[in-house]
């Protein structure tokens, strides 16, 4: 009885409404319509007064949290100046250079560059290029959602992990490379700080240089002579084809891997460069000892000459 009443109230000639659970998604619904694994790029808009809620005054939030911090760096400074003596020494002699003799901290990932390739590439074009590059990112991704957000995307932390550990990987057996690979043009014997002596017969070594001429460079040098061109490969070429080909690399694996967009694309190369200048800072730091030879950290005793 209540299945006619319900047919005798729907007026005649009037067709039932289509139920969509029943029938699945309709084309041209949103369910179909939409791009399928778009990544998300930060948080949705949710009107006016959700972002006003959200949003604070630099005074007091922001600026009584730097405050704090500081004072407690100022503390802690002072503290540790109390603690621990400076190793202040002679005062400097222009007629006898430290060993070794090494930049402020934060130009010690240069320095350490200067190992490894020519000083204008090293001090003078790799620098103004990173510059540019990074003055760059906001023109190349445009998009402002996710503006001021860390790791703006889903996969934005899992793709900054990724390209640190793809960037120190690569850089350090580069590094290893160019510290302990040796070639030796002709029959060598060197005195050791021990006094004991050391034959080197020629050829290419893997061994602790010893303070022999060791890397890419002298490696050219010793297999195809010491013409300018080989100089050149050795010095620039080399060292300017691995600086391209390992952030290419990257940005190709991160975009298969991920299907990643601009933005994540653009985390990807920052993640690069800060764990480049981190790591070369590190290396420069604590694992550089006389000579600017590579070493452990407790091996590394007062420069000589101060």
């Amino acid at each position: 009885m209540a299945e006619e009443e319900v047919k005798s109230t729907r007026p005649q000639g009037v067709a039932p409404a289509p139920n969509p659970k029943a029938n699945g998604p309709q084309p041209g619904s949103p369910s179909l319509s939409a791009p399928a694994n778009k990544p998300e790029v930060g948080p949705k808009p949710k009107g006016k007064a959700a972002d006003d809620k959200e949003m604070v005054f630099v005074w007091p939030h922001l600026v009584s949290i730097e405050a704090i911090a500081s004072l407690f760096f100022i503390f802690s400074l002072s503290l540790m100046s109390l603690l621990v003596n400076a190793p202040l020494r002679n005062l400097a002699n222009p007629e006898l250079t430290p060993n070794p003799s090494k930049a402020p901290w934060y130009f010690l990932g240069l320095q350490e560059l200067l190992l490894h390739m020519h000083p204008a590439l090293a001090g003078v074009i790799v620098p103004t290029a990173v510059l540019i590059l990074l003055a760059a990112i906001p023109y190349i991704d445009s998009d402002r959602r996710g503006s001021g957000y860390w790791f703006s995307t889903r996969n934005g932390v899992r793709i900054t992990v990724f390209a640190a550990l793809y960037t120190m990987v690569w850089e350090l057996a580069l590094i290893i490379l160019d510290e302990f690979i040796v070639p030796v043009e002709k029959a060598t014997t060197l005195i050791l700080e021990s006094g004991e002596k050391l034959s080197v017969s020629p050829g290419v070594h893997w061994m602790n240089p010893h303070g022999l001429s060791h890397g890419i460079k002298p490696l050219f040098l010793h297999l195809f002579g010491r013409a300018p061109l080989t100089v050149a490969i050795g010095e620039i070429f080399i060292p300017s084809l691995l600086m391209v080909l390992i952030p290419y690399l990257l940005w190709h694996l991160i975009k298969r891997r991920y299907q990643a967009n601009t933005r994540e694309l653009m985390i990807s190369m920052y993640s690069f460069f800060i764990a480049s200048f981190v790591l070369l800072t590190i290396i420069g730091t604590a694992f550089r000892g006389h000579s600017m030879a590579l070493m452990w950290p407790w091996h590394i005793t007062p420069p000589i000459g101060i």
